[in-house]
Parts: C-alpha cells; structure tokens; sequence
C-alpha cells in the first residue's frame, strides 16, 4: 500500500467475522492482518492464532515474546488499521520499563550471590579469631 492511497479501517464488529481457519483476521497494535495464509506455517499451530484472531490479540502476541522477525512479517499480512486504534500503546513502554527493572534487580542479586560465600568466609574468620584470642 503505498502513502497515497487510503488505509482501510476496520471495526471490531469486523474483524469479530474472521475468526477461523478459512479466514483469520489478527489486530496487533492497532493494525490488522490477514493470517490465513500463514496459520499451517505458524511454528506454534495454527489453533493459537485462530483463538487470537477476531479480537485485539496485541497482549497475547506480546506475552509470547516474538522475534523481531516475526514482528517484521506481520507487515506481509497487513490490510489496515484497527477503528479502535492501539489501545496498548502506552502499555508497551510500562511493559519495557518493567522488564529492565527486573533484569536490573536480578543483576544486584548476582553481585549479592557472587559476594555471599566471601562475606559467609569472612564472619567465620572473625569468629575464629575472637574465639581463640579469649
């Protein structure tokens, strides 16, 4: 679809008729894809995608983690936007934010892990010494 041309926009009531393996209709992010021709190569069947499909599958294709690749051939499947727009857009940089939280806090606790056998060393050495010298 080139600039010029008009993006169709489809509504949920839409996009609710297409929710089997003969025509599967997928809203990711505010857009919508025709995946009927992709469901027999999904590599995790076609019955999760069919249960995706009719409605805002955005979180349920998020929750999953795709690839980049994966996120890129969405747009082989493209055929407009969604009335109803993204409406986990904002989600997305809570979601990203939270992510590295965590990864950050799980890093400190290597550092902590990776220090507890000296600091558990260190309490018995002291421990030793003031044992012996009283």
């Amino acid at each position: 679809m080139t600039e010029t041309e008009k993006k169709k926009v489809y509504s949920l009531e839409e996009c609710s008729k297409h929710r089997s393996e003969e025509d599967c209709w997928l809203i990711i992010h505010g857009k919508v894809y025709d995946v009927t021709r992709f469901l027999d190569e999904h590599p995790g069947g076609y019955d999760i995608v069919v249960a995706a499909s009719g409605k805002d599958g955005t979180e349920d294709f998020e929750e999953i983690g795709h690839s980049t690749t994966a996120q890129e051939m969405l747009n082989d499947y493209y055929i407009g936007e969604f009335e109803g727009g993204d409406a986990h857009a904002s989600t997305g940089a809570a979601k990203t934010s939270q992510k590295q939280s965590h990864a950050d806090a799980e890093q400190g606790g290597g550092l902590f892990r990776a220090l507890l056998p000296l600091l558990i060393v260190l309490i018995a050495v002291v421990l030793y010494y003031l044992k012996n010298n009283n």
